[in-house]
């Protein structure tokens, strides 16, 4: 996983959060470098204004346990406060990708806030990368 921000604020939020051995997943982008080179969407219009962030946010919401799992997240970020190197790179928008080596196997661009990409679709991508007796992609 990779994010902008300072490492030792990664850490800083693994811990938070109690997520263990972060050291070995977690990369940091402070100079936003990956964001630019993917070319990911960024900027006020996409994060808040896009007519897709409402929809995203529904969607997530009236999913089953949708409310219960929002609650969840919601309560591990208590106390959480993050503010990212560089003002601008409040407004990135993220993305989910899996390569293998130079070849791209799968990429979701975030449309807007809460538009993410399928974990199922993400994790069966790379199960079968990494097992060629998976499921085909």
């Amino acid at each position: 996983m990779i994010s902008i921000g300072k490492p030792e604020v990664g850490a800083s939020l693994c811990d938070h959060l109690g997520v263990k051995d972060c050291s070995n997943f977690l990369f940091a982008d402070p100079e936003n470098k990956l964001y630019n080179d993917l070319e990911l969407n960024k900027g006020v219009d996409v994060t808040f204004f896009n007519p897709a962030t409402p929809f995203a946010i529904k969607d997530r919401l009236f999913k089953k346990d949708g409310m219960k799992r929002l609650n969840e997240v919601l309560g591990k970020w208590s106390g959480a406060f993050y503010i990212p190197p560089k003002r601008e790179q409040a407004f990135n928008q993220g993305g989910t990708f899996v390569f293998q080596g130079e070849r791209t196997l799968f990429a979701h661009y975030d449309e807007s806030t809460g538009a993410h990409a399928d974990i199922e679709a993400v994790v069966k991508t790379a199960r079968s990368a990494f097992n060629p007796l998976s499921p085909a992609l």
